[in-house]
């Protein structure tokens, strides 16, 4: 949204909560427009509209962010119609089509299948553990996926650039790889038996 446009989302909030303090100076304003400019317009005010409807004290930037973040996620299934999907997938194509199961699926059931296994999940002897760890994992999916949604744009790119980072940093370098490989070497049958000769114990 452009900065005139938050300022009708700033005047809508100072509106509806007056008794609040809200946005007192440029700094928390900037911040504010920080957070939520990246949220289209009509999005953050029908957004907003629906949490002054609803609640008493002022939405915080979470809370904006969070419920714009539920409009622009349409059609998410919850875990019971995700694993319906599923017992569909193994009834259509059963073990040994594992992959045409796989494509048949979409989205977060597809990674969470993707994760558990297709064939484990065809072959599980209890449907009601292989049915709990399957809502587990897809309802861990459908949060991260909404906490990414509710992040902006700018800070996730941050995020993922200092991720790579780290990752980069904590390969080891070669003469490091040197070291393990001769670490590991060490309990082999082999260097105990060369070792062995060298001293003249064989």
């Amino acid at each position: 949204m452009t900065p005139s446009e938050f300022d009708m989302i700033r005047a809508a909030i100072k509106s509806a909560y007056p008794t609040f303090n809200i946005m007192p100076d440029k700094y928390s304003i900037q911040l504010w427009y920080r957070m939520l400019g990246d949220i289209e317009f009509k999005i953050c005010e029908t957004a907003l509209q629906e949490l002054i409807a609803t609640q008493t004290y002022p939405p915080q930037i979470a809370e904006i962010r969070a419920k714009c973040a539920e409009y622009m996620s349409p059609g998410m299934k919850d875990a019971g119609e995700a694993w319906g999907d599923v017992q569909r997938a193994i009834q259509k194509y059963g073990y040994y089509r594992s992959d045409e199961a796989i494509q048949s699926l979409s989205g977060p059931t597809r990674e969470a299948v993707e994760r558990m296994g297709f064939r484990e999940l065809c072959l599980g002897d209890n449907p009601v553990a292989n049915r709990a760890h399957f809502f587990k994992v897809y309802d861990a999916i459908i949060q991260r996926k909404l906490n990414e949604r509710r992040i902006p744009e700018p800070v996730l790119q941050k995020r993922t650039e200092y991720m790579l980072n780290c990752a980069e940093q904590e390969k080891p370098s070669a003469i490091e790889k040197k070291v393990q490989e001769e670490t590991l070497n060490v309990s082999t049958p082999e260097f105990i038996d060369r070792l062995m000769r060298e001293k003249g114990l064989r």
